[in-house]
Order: C-alpha cells, then structure tokens, then sequence
C-alpha cells in the first residue's frame, strides 16, 4: 500500500503544455496526490535538454516526506522523456508507479516519414531526429522501463491521414504495438485516440486503479513467445515504412 499523499508527476507530450494535462491534474488531486505539473518547450528542445533543463529541476522542488512515493503519469513523448530521465536517475529517489499514455516506445513510423523536412523540423524541432524506428533513435536507445510502469494505448484512430503508415490498430498517432516496451508491467488497450486519451473518464479511472491497487502491479517476467511476438511485429512495420509511402497530403 503506498503513503497517504504521495505525489505524483505529470509529463506532457509533443506541442502541448501542462494545460493538456490539467483535467489529469484536478482527478489526482482530488484523489488525495500532490501533482506536478510539469511544463517543457517540446518543440524546440531535444529529450535530453527536456530532462536537464525542466523535469529533472522541477523533481529537485518536491518536498519528499520519509514513506512517500513518487508516481508519474505521462503522455505521449512525456513517456520517453520520463525513460531517459529514469534511465539515469539516483537509486535512492523513491519512484513508485508509472502509468504511460499513448507511449511511441517503439519510436514513430510518422516521424521516419517527415525525416528530412525541412518544414516538420520547423514544426516539431529536434525530436524529429530522435523519434524514427530505427535502432540509432533516442527510443531505441533507452531501455527497460522501470519496474511497475504500466502502458495504456488507444485502440480508435480518428485521423485518416496517417493510416497508410500506421496500419489499421492505432490511436491515429502511435500504433498499438509501438507502445510496448522491454520491461513493462502492464500493458492494456482502451477505445480512445491519441489525442483526448488523458481527458477520457474510463482512462482516469484505470490510471486511478493502478496507483491505488494495494498489490504490486509487476506481472510475472513476459514470456519470451510473447516478447517475440510484439518485437518481430515491430520490426516487421519498421521495414514496411521503409517502403516508398503515398505522398502525405496536408
């Protein structure tokens, strides 16, 4: 059972502010959390810089009480941000539970395809660099999660744009076997977008369960059948959106 009033972190995710994650803000905390809210300029910093710069000083101002965990809930890129920052955190920092939204673990079949543009770069900034499938991209490179982190992937796509690259299980941004990652607790499907999938009340409450559940939410170690399926699916798509794709029309 974790401590009365931990606190937990919230992570935005691409061309968003800590505004997308308000709603997740109010839930949690009146659910008895202390939340951060935390803000970074997703559109003109690499993930690094996004951890240097913002998560990492704002996780120096919370006020730690003996017993108390720190969860996080991110969205998006908010996932891979909080990966490179766990991947190098101080063993002594009391990380409780994870909970990714719409994670692209497995980088972005999208961001392979605007590689190169010089009118993506202007849009999304560096990140575009490190967001691709490829084993050299900055998702590739970040490995396990840490123990308890559960991944929530929507299963409804509403932008038809993208469908040509993405394939037919998708939240319209990330596909649904592009969210998984080595050491993953949990991983589950609910019937929402991309997008809104942090204002959704049914994703709230689930998220909700999960930092309350009294036992561990540690599944047993993933099978390696298993493993292997969503790994050679993921490679699979990876060398697909190699081939010469529709142009994308915007």
């Amino acid at each position: 059972m974790h401590h009365k009033q931990d606190h937990v972190v919230l992570i935005h995710g691409l061309g968003r502010s800590w505004k997308a994650m308000l709603g997740l803000h109010w839930y949690l905390r009146r659910a008895g959390y202390q939340v951060l809210n935390v803000d970074y300029p997703s559109r003109r910093i690499t993930i690094q810089q996004a951890v240097d710069e913002w998560l990492s000083p704002a996780l120096q101002n919370l006020k730690i009480e003996p017993g108390q965990k720190v969860h996080f809930v991110t969205h998006s890129l908010g996932g891979l941000v909080f990966r490179a920052w766990a991947k190098q955190r101080d063993t002594t920092f009391p990380l409780g539970r994870t909970v990714m939204l719409a994670p692209p673990n497995q980088g972005s079949e999208i961001m392979d395809h605007l590689q190169g543009r010089t009118w993506a770069y202007w849009l999304f900034g560096p990140v575009v660099n490190e967001l691709g499938t490829g084993p050299e991209s900055t998702a590739k490179q970040l490995g396990p999660v840490p123990p308890e982190t559960h991944i929530i992937m929507g299963r409804r796509s509403l932008i038809p744009l993208f469908k040509h690259l993405l394939g037919p299980e998708s939240d319209g941004i990330v596909t649904i076997l592009g969210g998984h990652a080595e050491g993953e607790a949990g991983f589950s499907t609910v019937d929402s977008d991309h997008t809104l999938i942090m204002w959704r009340p049914f994703v709230l409450r689930k998220l909700l369960d999960i930092l309350r559940s009294p036992e561990s939410v540690s599944s047993k170690p993933q099978d390696a059948s298993a493993k292997n399926d969503w790994t050679s699916a993921s490679v699979v798509a990876q060398e697909q959106t190699k081939r010469e794709p529709p142009p994308m029309k915007l």
